[in-house]
């Protein structure tokens, strides 16, 4: 006969699903040793019976214990612990940069066999060419009118993700013709694109708003004098990394310097869904000038893996040929779900959810950074905490031991400047994890002499050095 388990079961607290905090609560105690290395867990049924909860749930949360490897289930057995002794805590990632997941596993499930109900072999295995089918563009353009009104399904092209375009976009321009000039405090992504590409990367100052208009007029003035090209790389909503969103007016006096000193534009804009209802963007504003941006991965799930170019129309065959010679196109599968979802209405509702859950995720971080004047936090997936480069690192490698990953700490293009921070992304984490890992932030930055008492006081933290 098997023993029973001597674990006495509780669900961990939070708004997370019931089966998520019943399994963080299992893998608590096994890193505190309240359970035993290969001891064996009680029976769902069991376990179901003494917690309240349907049996599904406690199945549910098994099954994630399992395919996280804490967990194995032996037929006509049970479930057994891992054998491993876990002397450290599960690592939180808040270095990825991912929209929080809204998404069933009912609805995956449901939207891939409805698709095999009516795609054939034939349609599987045609290539896929950039500018996708008509009835496609037309229903992701009607889509993203919604946040941009000047989405045209005429000048659309599809990439495999907002980086995927950014790089097309890049090597189109031809490197050694252009400048880019962009946030002093820069895109992660975009250096390394344009490190590969050897493009010469200009820092431009900026405010808590954005780019400051002046600062753009000395640096096109600046680069007029080399004889080169000025682009303008842009995140007008939720800057990456410095989470800074421009307003109406900004927009416009910043558009109006791009036309008037022939400036090129690239408006990265896939964090729309948090921007203002009366937003502006710079394809209504300048569309001869600019290259437009968006990415299903961040706009619905990082699974989706279909980016949105919209460019000049006198451009669009030379970024055809960029992208036919890179060999790399959109997923099929990704363009086929996220023309469904449209069609049916479940992207709308999609980014409704991640938009309210990250509402849920700032204000959580807001109350958290509530005394410390240098975290800036606004309306997407990840916050900002601003300091000198030397107190980034030291944060980030404290954060680190902690088991808490997360960015390289921000480098400002300007020469002599010691301005950086440390993005912190909030989408990945379970709001359980996030809110651990914050306030251990936090504390970590009044340890290292960056943060107010107030704040160590708040949190009532008392963590060793």
């Amino acid at each position: 006969m098997l023993m029973k388990s001597p674990w006495e079961p509780w669900i961990a607290p939070g708004d997370e699903p019931v089966y998520q905090r019943l399994a963080a609560a299992i893998a608590e105690d096994l890193v505190n040793g309240k359970i035993a290395p290969g001891s064996r867990l009680p029976a769902q049924r069991d376990l179901s019976y003494r917690l309240g909860v349907g049996l599904g749930t406690v199945t549910k949360a098994y099954g994630l214990l399992a395919r996280q490897g804490l967990a194995s289930s032996f037929h006509g057995r049970g479930m057994f612990a891992t054998n491993k002794i876990l002397t450290t805590r599960k690592v939180v990632d808040l270095s990825l940069n991912v929209p929080p997941n809204v998404i069933s596993e009912q609805l995956l499930s449901g939207t891939l066999a409805s698709l095999a109900t009516t795609m054939d072999a034939d349609t599987f295995a045609a290539c896929t060419f950039p500018k996708g089918t008509l009835d496609h563009r037309m229903a992701v353009a009607g889509w993203l009118q919604h946040y941009c009104t000047s989405a045209d399904a005429e000048r659309m092209i599809f990439c495999n993700g907002g980086q995927h375009a950014l790089s097309t976009v890049l090597t189109a321009l031809v490197a050694p013709n252009i400048c880019l000039g962009t946030d002093d405090l820069p895109f992660p992504g975009l250096v390394r694109i344009a490190h590969l590409l050897g493009i010469d990367l200009i820092g431009i100052e900026a405010d808590r708003e954005g780019l400051l208009p002046d600062a753009l007029e000395r640096i096109a003035c600046e680069v007029a004098s080399t004889k080169k090209r000025l682009v303008l790389f842009i995140n007008p909503t939720a800057q990456n990394p410095t989470g800074k969103t421009m307003s109406r007016s900004r927009i416009k006096d910043i558009a109006a310097i791009c036309q008037r000193e022939d400036i090129l534009i690239i408006e990265d804009d896939v964090y729309a869904a948090f921007a203002a209802r009366d937003r502006i963007c710079f394809l209504d504003l300048a569309p001869e000038r600019t290259y437009y941006i968006n990415s299903f991965s961040k706009l619905l799930t990082p699974g989706l893996r279909l980016g949105v170019l919209i460019a000049p129309s006198h451009q669009l065959d030379n970024l055809v040929r960029v992208l036919r010679a890179q060999g790399a196109t959109d997923s099929p599968i990704s363009r086929l779900v996220v023309h469904k979802w449209i069609a049916d209405g479940v992207a709308s509702h999609i980014s409704k959810s991640m938009s309210a859950e990250a509402i849920v995720r700032n204000k959580l971080a807001a109350s958290i950074f509530a005394s410390i004047g240098d975290a800036w936090i606004g309306s997407g997936y990840h916050m900002f905490l601003s300091m000198g480069n030397s107190a980034a690192v030291a944060l980030a490698n404290a954060a680190r031991e902690r088991r808490i990953m997360v960015t390289e700490p921000a480098v400002s293009l300007s020469s002599g400047n010691d301005q950086s921070g440390i993005r912190l992304c909030l989408g990945g984490p379970t709001r359980l994890e996030l809110s651990a890992a914050l306030r251990e932030i936090a504390a970590l930055q009044v340890q290292l002499g960056q943060g107010t008492k107030a704040t160590a006081k708040d949190l009532g933290d008392n963590l060793n050095a």
